[in-house]
């Protein structure tokens, strides 16, 4: 995070990108709030049968949904074109750099890394400042996780502590298995990226030396190789991610399971209201949702974060 503090300080939008970020961030909070109201209303309803005030609902929260729907629609319009002009200005920043360094400090590198800097890493940092399971959306799933534990808080203390008994394992899987070694899987593949395209590079540009020589299968050869380190390298970040997402869902159907049937158990003796549960399974699913994003952002965020480190690096040669 401190590294793309510093890009963004040196593009001078630091502050219009926070405000942004803060504007969008209460959507999912309070998309929460009206699913889970609304759920609970419905059904305090039929079980007092007041069917007479289930219109009456459905209007309220179909105005206020369509309220938070258009005020959504023009945050993201602004954010569009925000992200249009980060995207400009990083390629143009970048390019001007590039050409403005010696040619003796150019040459220390491969030409496929320069390559893999202005367009790889380039996108990987207007991904992670505006790109979809990013800082934005982390933003986003920290406000709605806290906002949705308050509700089942209100709601219900043992509903909340089942739901973070089966999240806490998950937030300590993904910790160990995922976050610790991402970074260094994606600067190793960002590395490999760039020799396999300085290795193909060759085959373009110097055919006719390669021919002339009957090369062709040492140059075909050297060229599998890098791929093929490329693609284990990038399977080892595929399969922890992978392991990632089989834990999540292990340990979400785990908790549906146990709710359920404390529930149910519940309900039975009278001590809660069907609505209320339901009411708890819409924020419950919130939480979920809320946590899934945020380990997937933070995942992304510490892959991207190498390449913010690698622009940095170019801007102060």
């Amino acid at each position: 995070m401190s590294d793309l503090s510093i890009l963004v300080r040196r593009m001078g939008l630091w502050r219009k990108y926070i405000f942004l970020l803060l504007l969008r961030s209460p959507f999912d909070a309070f998309r929460t709030w009206l699913s889970a109201n609304l759920m609970r209303s419905i059904f305090r309803c039929l079980e007092m049968d007041h069917s007479g005030a289930l219109l009456r609902l459905c209007v309220v929260y179909g105005l206020l949904c369509a309220m938070l729907f258009v005020y959504n629609g023009i945050i993201w319009v602004e954010y569009a074109a925000f992200s249009a002009k980060v995207e400009i200005w990083l390629q143009k920043k970048m390019l001007d750099k590039i050409l403005s360094l010696p040619i003796k400090q150019i040459d220390r590198r491969f030409s496929g890394e320069w390559i893999t800097r202005l367009n790889s890493d380039i996108q990987a940092a207007f991904t992670m400042m505006n790109g979809p399971l990013n800082i934005p959306h982390l933003v986003v799933a920290v406000i709605n996780t806290m906002l949705s534990c308050l509700l089942m808080l209100k709601s219900s203390l043992l509903f909340l502590g089942i739901t973070w008994m089966f999240a806490v394992p998950q937030l300590v899987i993904n910790s160990k298995i995922v976050l610790k070694a991402s970074p260094r899987l994606k600067e190793a593949s960002q590395n490999a990226m760039a020799e396999n395209t300085s290795a193909i590079k060759p085959l373009l540009t110097d055919a006719d030396a390669i021919l002339l020589y009957d090369a062709q299968a040492l140059m075909m050869t050297h060229c599998a190789e890098n791929s093929r380190r490329l693609m284990k390298i990038n399977m080892k970040l595929h399969v922890r991610r992978a392991v990632s997402d089989a834990t999540m869902r292990l340990f979400g159907i785990g908790g549906y399971l146990m709710i359920l049937f404390i529930g149910y158990r519940l309900i039975y003796n009278g001590m809660m209201a069907f609505s209320d549960v339901v009411y708890c399974f819409q924020v419950r699913g919130s939480i979920l949702a809320g946590m899934s994003m945020l380990i997937t952002c933070v995942n992304n965020l510490k892959t991207n974060s190498v390449c913010i480190k690698r622009i940095n690096d170019t801007f102060e040669e």
